[in-house]
């Protein structure tokens, strides 16, 4: 409901029919709807950020990275209600202030520890530069899944071209290198000029 309705135009109502309960059982367990939408978001998190683990055996570090990026834009995606709350209303909410600011920080702490161990930067390094790929995400996100900016329309509009894009950035920032053509999509190529082998023999 909060995906379909957006939360200004969401009711408790809206929810408890969507549920099949009565009114009086939603207040039972939650104080009003920003309590709802706040441990619906938690969850969302919490599956996110278990989604991006550093301690799996890695084999490419640039698969990774699209991996991690691509999970987490694929459900911003698909949850558009709980994206605006957390972008567009954290600064009238606190408990979604809180959320976003928590959990993005606990997600930014699992990609230092990727940073450690694939990078190999040392801890505060990795905390800092952490921190900052995951600011640039955020922005690229916001613009991308919330204000549909112009200017990212020619990387295409589905999650993976975002992820493709942001993951050739975070790429190039930590290793200092532009990665491997033969492992991006068609955004990532767009984004570093890079050909691919076929297009290479055409010209």
């Amino acid at each position: 409901m909060l995906n379909e309705r957006g939360f200004r135009s969401l009711r408790v109502q809206d929810v408890t029919e969507r549920a099949g309960v009565a009114n009086g059982l939603f207040y039972r367990y939650f104080h009003d709807l920003r309590e709802i939408v706040a441990e619906v978001a938690q969850e969302f998190f919490t599956e996110l950020v278990e989604d991006t683990d550093p301690s799996v055996t890695i084999r490419d570090p640039y698969e990774w990275i699209f991996d991690s990026l691509n999970k987490a834009i694929q459900r911003f995606a698909r949850n558009p209600g709980i994206l605006a709350c957390l972008f567009g209303l954290s600064g009238d909410y606190a408990e979604f202030d809180r959320t976003w600011k928590d959990n993005a920080h606990n997600w930014n702490l699992r990609i230092a520890e990727f940073l450690e161990r694939e990078a190999g930067y040392g801890p505060a390094h990795a905390r800092r530069m952490a921190f900052v790929l995951g600011a640039m995400t955020e922005g690229v996100i916001y613009q991308a899944l919330i204000r549909r900016t112009e200017d990212l329309a020619e990387f295409g509009g589905r999650p993976q071209d975002i992820a493709d894009v942001i993951a050739a950035m975070w790429y190039r920032a930590i290793f200092l290198a532009d990665p491997p053509a033969a492992k991006l999509h068609g955004a990532g190529r767009r984004l570093i000029g890079a050909q691919t082998r076929g297009a290479r023999k055409k010209k």
